[in-house]
C-alpha cells in the first residue's frame, strides 16, 4: 500500500492539536469557573427571591350550596380580573382547577408572595340534603319553624340584630303565609265565575304555583333549605356522613400545618362557620397546640342560630370546648347581612368566656364602595352575603383578597384594616 501523500503534512496537524490541547484545562478551567460564578450567582438570586416569597395556603369550606369548586373558583376569577384592570401594580395570576388526593384546588401569586387554595367540598352532601318536591319542603319547612319556635332560647332573642330575626322567619313566612293570603285574594274573583267550592279549590291551586314562581326570583326557597337544615343539625348534631368529610379536611389541614407554609387559613362562609366548630376540634385532636401561623377566618357566619336552640345539645358541648382554645379567630360579618348574625358572641348563651383571640370586626363595605352603587346594591340580600368573597369599589385589607392574595400575613391584615378604620 502506497504511502499518503499528505503523510507529512497530516502529522503537522495533529502537532497542531496536541500542541493547543496543552491549553485545555487552562481554558476549560477558565470557562468553568466563569460559568459556576454566574451560575451561583443567578441561583443565590432566584434562592433569595424564592426564600422572600410569602407563602400560603387557604382551606376554603362554602356554606349550604349545591355549587362546588367550579363556582368558587370562577367567582375568585372575577375578582382576580377587575383587580388587573384596575391598572396599578398589584397584579394576580390564578391558575385553572385541578385535583390532588380528590380535593379541588387552584393557585394564586404576586409579587412577592403565592397562595395555595383548597376546596373542601362538601357540596355533593348539600345535594343529598336539599329538600325535592313542593310538598315534602313544605312539611319539612313547617317542622322545622315549629322547632324553631318551641325549642328557641327565647330570652336571648334581644341580643340579636332585628335583621337576622327578619331573615330566620322570612322565608318559612312567605312560603307558608304567601299561598294563604294569595288564596284569599283570588277566591272571590274565581268565585264571580264557577261554584264557591270550584273556586276555593282553584284559588288554592293557583296561588301555590304563583309561590313556587316567585320564591326562587326572592331566594326563599334556599333560605327556607338553609333553615331545615340547620334545624337537623341543632336537633341531631352532625350526621355521619358529614362527620366523616370533616375528619378527611382536618387531616388535610393537619397535614399542611407540617410543611413550609409562612401561613395556613381557614377560611368559611355562611353555613361553613357553623361546621367550623366540629372541624376545629377535630384539628386539635390532630394538633393539640396549633401553630401561631394558623388562623381560622369565618365570614358572614351564623353559630348563634345553634347556640340559640335549647335542644343544641351536641353542638352546645363543642362551643364549650372549643371556646378555651387558643388560635387567631377573625369573626366578619355585616349588619347589612342579614343571613349572619354580625358582632354577636358566637357562643351565645353558653357558660363560657368567649375565646381570648376571636375578633369580631364589621367590614363596613360602606367605606370601600361608590355610595350610589353601594345604596343600590345592599336590596339584594343574596349578593349581599357573597360580598365578603368580593372586592368593591376600593380595595380593603379585609376583603377576600385583601386576606388571601397578598404578601401580608392576617395579622397585619388586621391591623391595616384597623389603621384605615380609625374614628
Amino acid at each position: 500500500m502506497k504511502p499518503v501523500a499528505l503523510a507529512s503534512a497530516a502529522f503537522d496537524a495533529i502537532g497542531v492539536v496536541v500542541f493547543l490541547t496543552a491549553f485545555v484545562p487552562v481554558v476549560f478551567s477558565a470557562v468553568h469557573k466563569q460559568a459556576v460564578l454566574a451560575f451561583h450567582f443567578r441561583h443565590a438570586l432566584a434562592k433569595q427571591q424564592s426564600m422572600a416569597r410569602f407563602k400560603r395556603k387557604v382551606f376554603y369550606l362554602s356554606g349550604f350550596d349545591p355549587r362546588g369548586g367550579r363556582f368558587y373558583h370562577a367567582l375568585l376569577a372575577e375578582q382576580v380580573t377587575a383587580q388587573n384592570a384596575r391598572g396599578d401594580d398589584a397584579k394576580i395570576t390564578l391558575s385553572g382547577r385541578s385535583k390532588d388526593a380528590g380535593m379541588t384546588g387552584w393557585q394564586a401569586g404576586g409579587e412577592g408572595w403565592q397562595t395555595a387554595f383548597t376546596f373542601l367540598g362538601w357540596d355533593d352532601l348539600v345535594r343529598r340534603y336539599w329538600v325535592k318536591g313542593p310538598w315534602a319542603l313544605l312539611s319539612r319547612t313547617f317542622a322545622a319553624y315549629w322547632r324553631f319556635i318551641v325549642r328557641g332560647n327565647w330570652p336571648l332573642a334581644p341580643r340579636l340584630p332585628a335583621g337576622s330575626k327578619i331573615a330566620l322567619f322570612y322565608p318559612g313566612a312567605t312560603m307558608l303565609l304567601l299561598p294563604v293570603l294569595l288564596a284569599l285574594l283570588l277566591w272571590p274573583v274565581l268565585a264571580m265565575a264557577m261554584a264557591g267550592g270550584l273556586a276555593l279549590i282553584a284559588a288554592a291551586l293557583l296561588a301555590i304555583g304563583a309561590t313556587l314562581l316567585l320564591l326562587p326570583r326572592i331566594h326563599s326557597l334556599w333560605l327556607v333549605r338553609f333553615v331545615i337544615f340547620n334545624d337537623m343539625l341543632a336537633a341531631q348534631g352532625v350526621p355521619p356522613d358529614l362527620d366523616a368529610r370533616l375528619n378527611a379536611f382536618a387531616a388535610e389541614i393537619a397535614g399542611a400545618l407540617e410543611g413550609d407554609c409562612d401561613e395556613v387559613l381557614l377560611v368559611t362562609h355562611s353555613n361553613g362557620g357553623i361546621l367550623a366548630v366540629p372541624l376545629m376540634l377535630k384539628l386539635l385532636e390532630l394538633r393539640p397546640e396549633l401553630p401561631d401561623h394558623f388562623s381560622l377566618v369565618t365570614l358572614g357566619s351564623c353559630t348563634q342560630l345553634i347556640a340559640a336552640r335549647k335542644d343544641g345539645h351536641a353542638f352546645h358541648a363543642m362551643f364549650d370546648a372549643l371556646a378555651g382554645q387558643g388560635f387567631r379567630w377573625l369573626d366578619i360579618a355585616s349588619i347589612t347581612d342579614g343571613a349572619c348574625v354580625p358582632l354577636v358572641d358566637p357562643f351565645i348563651g353558653r357558660p363560657v368566656s368567649r375565646p381570648a383571640q376571636l375578633i369580631q370586626p364589621s367590614p363596613r363595605w360602606f367605606r370601600y364602595s361608590d355610595p350610589a352603587a353601594y345604596a343600590r346594591h345592599r336590596r339584594n340580600k343574596y349578593e349581599v352575603h357573597f360580598d365578603y368573597l368580593r372586592r368593591l369599589a376600593l380595595p380593603s385589607p379585609l376583603d377576600y383578597l385583601g386576606i388571601t392574595c397578598c404578601a401580608r400575613p392576617l395579622a397585619q391584615s388586621i391591623a391595616a384594616f384597623e389603621a384605615d378604620n380609625v374614628v
